[in-house]
């Protein structure tokens, strides 16, 4: 369950671990496709008949609302923390905040990022904490969009409240980190520059595979090519779709609407049906 740690000392107060709903952060190097994960996973395990609450956290290039069409969302995360810091908090005033996004009997609840970048220090961590007490009971699943940089994991300052700590936060706290990184040797070398920045439990998502990244037998040569390096086996293996994804954004719409068969929307489908099974099964604040 939900297992948050204070600002105080990345280690001292904890969000209760009663509190219902489990996490998932979507990390990884800018543009390795992280956004584009972190919605379409939100909906596909919303029709998995979960309560899903979509934060976007990425405090240098939010991007959720755009990518959703959400034009008129409001000031989201950003309202919240100011919530937050005057104790009115309440699980009334985040749904009164999150944008709504309907399809047929279901919906995900979107807490939409920040309105500019500038406004980073407005997100802090024990507000934080705030707030994820607050939906905790209320949602099955809560899944965080993230910038990709991490502050030093060696400094820790009763301080900290920059945008490298805050997602290094969120990093080392959710139930399951998802890192996400594009199948292509460049996008390989800089996954491993991202795995030595943390030294948690993470399941690597493998994005826009293709033979013309990797040749032929691109899937088999990646999960070798990795295993000299890290113990982490590859998790979900996504193809690359580039009309699926430019349909999804031209029409503001996610996979499941805009293009329901694809193989990307089918691979995303089987990741949230893995994450279900493995959280039922003992899905623990390690990541499995």
């Amino acid at each position: 369950m939900l297992n948050f740690k204070s600002a105080k000392s990345l280690g001292v107060l904890e969000v209760s671990k009663d509190r219902g709903a489990r996490s998932i952060a979507v990390w990884g190097s800018a543009g390795s496709g992280k956004t584009m994960l972190a919605i379409n996973l939100a909906f596909e395990l919303t029709r998995l008949n979960q309560k899903v609450l979509l934060v976007d956290l990425d405090l240098r290039r939010p991007s959720v609302a755009s990518w959703l069409g959400l034009t008129d969302a409001g000031p989201g995360i950003t309202a919240a923390m100011r919530l937050a810091r005057a104790n009115r908090l309440e699980i009334e005033e985040v749904i009164r905040l999150c944008a709504e996004l309907r399809f047929g009997s279901s919906k995900v609840d979107i807490l939409t990022g920040l309105s500019s970048p500038v406004r980073w220090s407005e997100v802090r961590i024990d507000d934080l904490v705030s707030l994820l007490s607050a939906v905790g009971p209320h949602f099955d699943l809560i899944v965080f969009d993230l910038n990709d940089e991490l502050s030093d994991k060696t400094i820790v300052d009763s301080e900290l409240n920059s945008r490298e700590d805050v997602t290094r936060w969120i990093v080392e706290s959710v139930d399951l980190l998802l890192a996400t990184f594009i199948a292509d040797p460049v996008g390989i070398n800089r996954f491993l520059f991202d795995l030595s920045s943390t030294d948690r439990n993470l399941w690597p998502v493998a994005n826009r595979l293709s033979t013309r990244g990797l040749g032929k037998s691109a899937a088999k040569q990646l999960r070798a090519l990795l295993s000299d390096f890290t113990s982490s086996s590859i998790r979900a293996e996504l193809p690359s779709d580039t009309a699926s994804c430019d349909a999804t954004i031209f029409n503001a719409r996610p996979l499941l609407l805009e293009s329901p068969n694809s193989k990307l929307t089918l691979a995303i489908r089987a990741l949230a049906a893995q994450i279900l099974d493995e959280s039922t099964s003992g899905l623990n604040s390690e990541g499995g």
